[in-house]
């Protein structure tokens, strides 16, 4: 990441300019924009998968605003945003989306990424739910898992605010501190394994003693979810992280179970939310008071303050 690149995934505004071949959008609009930007036209896009446009971002599958390796777009965290393809990537939102500000702008990056966690577990009605993270991507997993019908959703981390949040969904925190989470979610399953599992964390998990453990959690799910099961990996792993205390993480492995993933007949999916396929539908819910996904938010900050607020993320 090169020092000054805007940042910003969650994008929301109001149109105040439009450029040739725009017909659909117009000055004045106010809209939300997928954290991936998609032609709409190529081979993926038009199989709703967006998230791996195969024309904004020459040599690679997928564009992205404010994100390294990416293409060369600057992020949302500025007054002012250029949104390519403007007609594909404008969702514009209803006539209440001043009001609902902070639920409306969820449907940027944070609900879509939750959901499409859901997606590529393929949760169903009924199904028994372990999430490992309870951050805003492990939370939102949650909250769309029991828009699914999930009978019962099971959040693993050593965070004790953010697994208050996981209880006030009606999830079952588990708090692996001391490293029984895997014991605990055996016993809440029969010593089966949840139905799903999904990945919630990223290359950067760590462990009880803060040492970044890349491989923890896609292993802990390998065990904590039964055999057929499906696992859904939306943290962030990458092809190569050059500064990386492990090794293998250097060149984008992990050290993975993967005989017992496969002894156990597990399936996997992977990857970033095509946030396209899903944002329309969780608009509608908002639009009805269905969900309320700003119950997330914590603190609100002008963007003069956001120095401060990323020296306390970090």
């Amino acid at each position: 990441m090169a020092p000054g690149r805007m940042l910003g995934h969650e994008n929301l505004g109001v149109v105040i300019e439009v450029g040739r071949g725009v017909d659909r959008i117009k000055v004045g609009d106010r809209v939300c924009l997928p954290f991936n930007i998609g032609c709409g036209f190529c081979a993926n896009c038009e199989r709703g998968l967006s998230g791996y446009c195969l024309t904004v971002n020459p040599g690679s599958a997928g564009g992205a605003y404010g994100f390294v390796g990416m293409g060369p777009y600057s992020g949302g965290q500025a007054d002012y945003l250029r949104v390519p393809y403007g007609d594909f990537n404008c969702l514009m939102l209803p006539r209440d989306s001043e009001e609902k500000e902070s639920d409306y702008v969820m449907l940027s990056d944070i609900f879509p990424t939750g959901y499409h966690a859901t997606e590529l577990a393929g949760v169903q009605a009924g199904d028994s739910v372990v999430i490992y993270g309870a951050g805003p991507v492990g939370l939102m997993a949650a909250y769309s898992a029991a828009l699914k019908g999930a009978s019962q959703v099971m959040v693993v981390d050593t965070q004790k605010d953010r697994l208050q949040l996981a209880e006030k969904l009606g999830a079952i925190a588990i708090d692996d501190t001391e490293g029984g989470g895997i014991k605990r979610v055996l016993e809440l399953t029969g010593g089966k394994g949840a139905d799903r599992g999904r990945e919630c964390v990223g290359y950067q998990c760590c462990n009880r003693h803060r040492e970044e453990v890349p491989n923890l959690t896609m292993n802990k799910l390998v065990q904590t979810v039964k055999a057929t099961g499906r696992i859904g990996v939306v943290g962030v792993f990458l092809p190569e992280n050059p500064q990386a205390k492990d090794k293998l993480a250097r060149r984008g492995r992990l050290a993975f179970d993967f005989g017992q993933f496969w002894f156990k007949g597990q399936s996997i999916g992977t990857g970033q939310a095509n946030v396209k396929a899903y944002n329309r539908p969780l608009s509608k819910l908002i639009e009805h008071d269905k969900v309320k996904p700003s119950w997330i938010v914590s603190h609100e900050l002008p963007l003069s303050r956001a120095p401060e607020a990323y020296e306390k993320f970090d």
